[in-house]
């Protein structure tokens, strides 16, 4: 795809994605997307028909490069801790990520009246994060670092600990964007914790 083809589609999402977080996404229409990029609706159907289709192309790009971070965690079988504070890091490093937060209130707000706008958001983000987790814990499983225990469950009680003082509080704007003393903090506790339930003698 050309440079100027790309600038162009990542306006389209940049945009509507500041108007569905602004306005909710059953107020916003393709014809609004268009006119705020200041193009035709005929050039934005060129790129995504239709607004589910922009809707998911937004949930992608919000933790397009946090998400891809995660998935790349190395893992060291000899140093759990050490991988496991990085794991935490990267993960709470993405649900933190203003557009990320942002999307979060959206469906919220939006899953009950629209559902598959729910589930677009849930394969796109929330799926894709747990699964980077979960191959972690299928690495240390096999390398027996912790007790066998299934990776899934590992993966969910790992990610409940890191952003247990962290996500809610954001969420409900209680807490600005934490800093990385503030995040680095929260993992430290997270692993402990792990560490104490699951790791082998």
């Amino acid at each position: 795809m050309r440079v100027k083809t790309e600038s162009r589609r990542l306006a389209y999402i940049e945009s509507a994605g500041r108007l569905f977080v602004d306005r909710g996404f059953s107020s916003v229409s393709m014809d609004m997307i268009a006119a705020d990029v200041g193009g035709s609706k005929v050039t934005l159907y060129n790129y995504f028909a239709s607004k589910e289709e922009l809707f998911e192309a937004f949930v992608v790009e919000a933790g397009r490069s946090a998400v891809e971070r995660l998935i790349d965690v190395p893992v060291d079988g000899r140093n759990i801790e050490k991988t496991l504070t990085k794991l935490g890091l990267e993960f709470l490093r993405l649900i933190t990520t203003p557009n990320v937060v942002a999307l979060d209130r959206l469906i919220i707000s939006e899953a009950r009246r629209l559902p598959d706008l729910a589930r677009i958001f849930y394969e796109n983000g929330p799926k894709r994060t747990i699964e980077a987790l979960i191959r972690v814990f299928d690495e240390l499983l096999a390398n027996s670092a912790i007790r066998p225990v299934d990776s899934t469950t590992l993966a969910l009680h790992f990610k409940a600990l890191c952003e247990s003082s962290i996500l809610e509080r954001q969420l409900w704007c209680v807490e600005r964007q934490p800093n990385e003393i503030r995040l680095k903090k929260a993992v430290a506790s997270a692993v402990s914790a792990f560490l104490h339930g699951y790791a082998n003698p």
